[in-house]
């Protein structure tokens, strides 16, 4: 069975960084951009012909007299190319989809303090757009979805009246009910698989 998988970059990054964050294997969600994604993938849905596309902004810097943005924005941007790397040494094809927005971060629970953070805006379009040209195309049999944006779910409607298998793949706490649903089968990412794929290209430096 040939599978292809569509991964929500940002979604994906920033539920797989709480738990590393909690785990204290990270102090921030930006840290996160080294992690074997291709052997999570392989190791929840077992197949030796698996695509896996990744969706996310451009690389750009935001260029803005706002000094802590201007910042962030270098930040973000060498963050992206690191991921960018790793994804290449693990065959799968980083795709730009959308466009790197400022909003206000939530507010921190502890100290009440709320900065600016980016938003990649418009990754769900492109991801729609895809699904349902491969599956007109009829080049796979099993998609997998790694996201849990509800505006996927018209193109979802579309597709799985083409294909045989549609799998949504979620972490076990933050599961969409309205995607669910809608497919063939629900997979889930258990926060030790998270741990022990970050640990595979992250091992722990020797104090001397």
């Amino acid at each position: 069975m040939k599978t292809v998988v569509y991964i929500d970059g940002q979604n994906f990054l920033y539920k797989a960084s709480d738990v590393l964050i909690k785990g204290g294997l990270i102090q921030d969600k930006q840290e996160l951009y080294n992690l074997d994604i291709r052997g999570l993938i392989a190791h929840i849905i077992p197949d030796t012909e698996i695509d896996i596309k990744y969706y996310g902004a451009k690389i750009k810097v935001i260029s803005d007299k706002n000094e802590d943005i201007l910042t962030k924005s270098r930040k973000f941007s060498d963050n992206l190319r690191r991921l960018k790397n790793t994804l290449a040494k693990q065959n799968i094809r980083f795709i730009e989809s959308g466009k790197l927005k400022l909003r206000d971060s939530d507010i921190c629970k502890n100290c009440g303090h709320q900065d600016l953070r980016f938003q990649e805006k418009g990754v769900d379009v492109g991801i729609a757009v895809d699904m349902i040209v491969d599956a007109f195309a009829q080049k796979y049999e099993q998609f997998v979805i790694l996201s849990s944006d509800t505006d996927l779910i018209p193109a979802i409607k579309i597709i799985k009246t083409r294909v045989p298998m549609l799998v949504y793949l979620g972490f076990s706490d933050k599961l969409t009910n309205a995607i669910n649903s809608q497919v063939t089968k629900t997979e889930t990412i258990r926060d030790s698989e998270i741990v022990e794929s970050y640990k595979r290209l992250n091992p722990p430096r020797l104090v001397s």
